[in-house]
């Protein structure tokens, strides 16, 4: 029984974890309410907050005030140890599936959960990681990389 119960409180425990997907007034909860920028037209509304020292956060919310994409940025490289950080915090549900990468980015995509995650570089050879994107919009994804449906 006490199994049964640490097993329902973890799983209830990553789900309210989860930032992608989130609703705006989650997202002011968590963050605060306090925005660097903050942008809203008739389709989309952005704002972009103060994260953990260099890094700053951009949420990209739908017109339902849905969390669409998180995108983390940093003045200093962000390390592989930090991004896992991150991707356990924003989208702890992500299972990879298939992957690319171009010039200067490298994709991972989770075709089960239509979530796309994408580690931008500063020049193409890869060493420096300064900005990290999460989208879980299955449309803007196909609009960004229309032939991942078929990626190994």
């Amino acid at each position: 029984m006490k199994l049964i119960f640490i097993k329902i409180f973890l799983f209830f425990s990553i789900i309210s974890y989860s930032q992608i997907d989130s609703s705006f007034e989650e997202i002011q909860k968590r963050f605060g309410k306090e925005n660097i920028e903050e942008l809203q037209t008739h389709n989309m509304h952005f704002e972009v907050k103060r994260l953990k020292g260099n890094e700053t956060i951009k949420f990209t919310y739908n017109r339902e005030k849905i969390v669409k994409i998180i995108e983390i940025q940093s003045t200093q490289p962000i390390s592989h140890k930090r991004l896992h950080e991150i991707a356990k915090e924003l989208i702890p549900n992500f299972s990879l599936t298939t992957t690319g990468k171009n010039e200067n980015s490298n994709f991972y995509y989770d075709s089960n959960n239509k979530f796309l995650n994408i580690e931008v570089f500063d020049t193409n050879k890869k060493v420096n990681r300064n900005k990290v994107i999460y989208i879980s919009d299955p449309e803007l994804i196909n609009e960004l990389i229309p032939e991942i449906e078929i990626w190994n």
